[in-house]
């Protein structure tokens, strides 16, 4: 009987092993894939980085008004249906507190500049306002004349406080991809694995972009597929509406390369010292790749 038990036991410490080794094994299907391709499978990949401009002509009915992605996006973290992340990598949760102090704008006093005062102005209120005058409009206007006080020589006169910004005001959209080719299918793939949303430089006080939050993709595909007012704005016959999953799945839209994935983790426009050198290159870029899919069964 004691044999029995020791066999049996035995048996069982095998089994769990075995189930514990195959809990741990790789699938090596990348688990951020809308449609994963196995890694066997691959012939060829790398990573971009795309800024998509809601304003131009081809990505408007991305930006529709009332249903603009960036509004689509805000709602449903705030209604907790998706999981923010700090960056790209996608590692690390927002909280909704986080999240929310992202989206704030801070506004800043309304005096003058350290350039502005070294130029002679003056915020004081008996202060010359450099426009002739004696700085007396600013006092005026603080005094309530004016119910912002918003004087050109006035001292500094707007509270300092935090508003969010609109949607409307969040007119860029960061997507990180993977370019795949499949040998399998003997064709590429576009792998799209996170999407974030980008203050753009011009709504920002620091006057470079600022990023707000990123998503995976897998959780949006899912997201707008549940939601039928997530829609790609069909202009041309507004019968025909396209849910943003499939506005994605079309690439109806239009995003510049910004970065290719590279050892120093650089952006073109760094690389190649300028944004109009790396407006170029993006360009030369897409073309590079359009002729390696074109021309990778010929070798």
């Amino acid at each position: 009987m004691g044999k029995l038990q020791g066999l049996a036991l035995g048996i069982a410490l095998i089994t769990s092993q075995f189930a514990v080794a195959q809990e741990k094994t790789n699938n090596q299907l990348n688990p951020l894939s809308v449609r994963p391709i196995h890694e066997g499978n691959v012939a060829y990949k790398t990573t971009l980085w795309r800024k998509i401009d809601l304003r131009e002509k081809i990505n408007q009915p991305l930006f529709a008004k009332g249903s603009e992605i960036t509004k689509h996006l805000i709602d449903a973290v705030k209604a907790g249906l998706l999981d923010a992340y700090t960056s790209d990598s996608l590692t690390t949760k927002l909280t909704l507190e986080q999240f929310s102090e992202r989206l704030q704008m801070k506004e800043e006093g309304g005096g003058l500049s350290q350039e502005e005062k070294d130029a002679g102005f003056s915020d004081a209120p008996g202060g010359d306002d450099g426009w002739g005058g004696g700085g007396n409009a600013g006092a005026a206007n603080t005094a309530g004349g004016d119910s912002t006080g918003a004087g050109f020589g006035g001292p500094s006169n707007i509270t300092s406080g935090a508003t969010e910004y609109f949607p409307s005001q969040l007119t860029t959209i960061e997507l990180k991809e993977d370019w795949i080719f499949d040998k399998q299918r003997s064709r590429q793939y576009f792998d799209i694995q996170s999407l974030g949303i980008i203050i753009p430089a011009a709504q920002t006080t620091l006057g470079f972009d600022r990023p707000v939050a990123y998503f995976k993709y897998k959780d949006l595909e899912r997201y707008f597929r549940s939601n039928p007012k997530c829609i790609w704005y069909n202009a041309a016959n507004v019968a025909q509406h396209k849910n943003l999953a499939d506005a994605f799945e079309l690439r109806l839209f239009h995003g510049r390369i910004t970065k290719k994935s590279n050892a120093s983790d650089r952006d073109l426009d760094d690389i190649y010292k300028s944004a109009r050198e790396g407006m170029l290159q993006s360009e030369r870029l897409e073309h590079e790749l359009m002729e390696f899919e074109h021309n990778l069964w010929e070798y």
